[in-house]
């Protein structure tokens, strides 16, 4: 008997010594960290918040075509010189296209038989005006002189506004300027072409970038959630460091039959010429819901082993890392249905570092 329980008393102070060595071994293995180790960690406390959904659109850059001018010839001819590229800033001054035109020859023609008509009924007239002071002219020839010097005037007058409008040069070249100052967006000409005046398509596009608007797609199922007035917060791809906020001013009441979505404008300044038309952007929407939940930063959520966890603080010597179930998130917050309570200091600085150092 005394044999047994020397035996249990022996067993026992072994297993005691044993659990106090692994409890020892535990707490040395704990990290313990320092003040300075902590200095760069941030947190805050966990909230109940309303649920914001998120919808991400995608779109691209568009010319607004207010700002935007197709031009076609008004004379025909053939093409000697085409000063610009798609993607040039031009002008309203410099000559883009240059023509040699037969039609502008037959104007050059009129214009120089008109200004030859208009000098010879102002001299004729000039000589009325003596002779019907000298008394060997009557007032009726005067009259008459005036008139054709009148009639000769304005077709001079006319033929000078063809001139300016069509910018008709000596030799009969047809010049063709950018009726405003922008960008070449398309370019339908290129030299020794033969331009028809009657032809039905543009020689080239031009539009003003100052003011551009962005072409967002909605699917069907989304269109209900939107509305003009909402914000967005568009990240174009490239700028990828930035984000710029807008208001959906327009959406179109046609659905596209083939990408079965419709378009939603937003409009921007665009200082720079940052923003190119076709340049992908994508926008985001948020969505308020009727539901409340726990929610953390989401920049606090650290995911590994297909789990999401946080660090939670309770003071420098008692770190903790819980386990949480998200239910949803968007860009700012993380919603958070099992594993926390409301008030939780929630590490969001630097929680990987402490996750690493606990876990490893």
């Amino acid at each position: 008997m005394k044999y047994v329980l020397f035996y249990v008393g022996t067993l026992c102070s072994l297993l005691f010594i044993a659990c106090s060595e692994e409890k020892q071994e535990e707490k040395v293995n704990t990290p313990v960290f320092s003040a300075d180790q902590l200095k760069g960690i941030e947190y805050s406390a966990s909230e109940i918040r309303q649920v914001m959904g998120e919808i991400t659109l995608n779109g691209k850059v568009v010319a607004d075509e207010n700002n935007l001018v197709n031009v076609y010839p008004m004379i025909g001819g053939k093409v000697t010189d085409v000063n610009f590229e798609i993607g040039d800033l031009v002008d309203i001054k410099k000559p883009l296209i240059i023509l040699n035109s037969g039609e502008a020859r037959e104007f050059e023609k009129e214009f120089l038989a008109a200004q030859d008509e208009y000098e010879l009924a102002k001299k004729n007239y000039d000589i009325q005006i003596e002779l019907n002071n000298s008394k060997f002219s009557s007032a009726r020839e005067l009259a008459y002189a005036k008139k054709d010097m009148e009639i000769a005037k304005a077709e001079l007058s006319r033929l000078k506004e063809v001139y300016s409008v069509y910018s008709i040069t000596e030799g009969g070249k047809y010049v063709i300027k950018s009726p405003v100052a922008g960008f070449i967006l398309e370019k339908k000409v290129g030299p020794h072409m033969q331009i028809r005046s009657d032809a039905n398509d543009y020689l080239f596009s031009v539009a003003r970038l100052d003011e551009i608007f962005i072409a967002f797609d909605i699917y069907e199922k989304d269109i209900s959630k939107i509305k003009t007035g909402q914000s967005i917060t568009i990240s174009p791809l490239s700028m990828s460091d930035s984000t710029i906020v807008g208001t959906i001013k327009r959406i179109e009441n046609i659905i596209d039959p083939v990408t079965r979505t419709v378009k939603a404008r937003v409009y921007l300044k665009n200082p720079g010429y940052q923003l190119k038309p076709h340049m992908f952007c994508t926008g985001k929407l948020m969505l308020k819901t009727n539901e409340k939940m726990i929610s953390v930063d989401k920049k606090a959520l650290i995911f590994d082993k297909n789990k999401y966890y946080v660090m939670i603080y309770q003071s420098k010597d008692n770190i903790e890392t819980r386990q949480v179930e998200v239910s949803s998130s968007n860009d700012l917050y993380a919603y958070i249905s099992s594993g926390l309570s409301e008030g939780e200091k929630v590490v969001t600085k630097n929680q990987l570092y402490l996750y690493d150092a606990l876990n490893d």
